[in-house]
């Protein structure tokens, strides 16, 4: 007797192997996830068109322009280039999960702009 699974009762299958495997990666620590030991808040940097590097050393970043200030160019890194950048504009906050070790802020061609940063270490 030849018994045909269905898409969906295969999809499960799936699902639910897949998940044991993984719990048990994590109970014997091959897959960790971090976790934030400390903390920084940099409440108000100003930001020139010469650009500004502000070391973090973090794994998430949280940066927000202030909503009366200039968009913010940013890199993390690697200086902010003439191809290579993110846009943060005012009155948003951009978090970004990535180790990083030094960002790289820049604002438009003669203004300066407003940002807090907070990251996650």
């Amino acid at each position: 007797m030849v018994y045909a699974l269905s898409s969906v009762e295969i999809l499960n299958f799936l699902k639910r192997n897949i998940g044991i495997i993984i719990k048990r990666l994590e109970e014997t620590g091959v897959i960790v996830l971090p976790a934030a030991s400390d903390h920084a808040f940099y409440p108000e940097l100003e930001v020139d068109e010469n650009g500004r590097a502000v070391p973090v050393n973090a794994f998430l970043s949280s940066i927000e322009v202030d909503k009366d200030s200039q968009p913010v160019k940013v890199n993390f890194d690697r200086p902010v280039t003439d191809y290579e950048y993110t846009i943060v504009w005012p009155g948003t906050i951009k978090k970004v999960g990535r180790f990083t070790s030094t960002l790289y802020l820049k604002a438009p061609k003669g203004h300066t702009s407003k940002v807090r940063l907070e990251v996650l270490r």
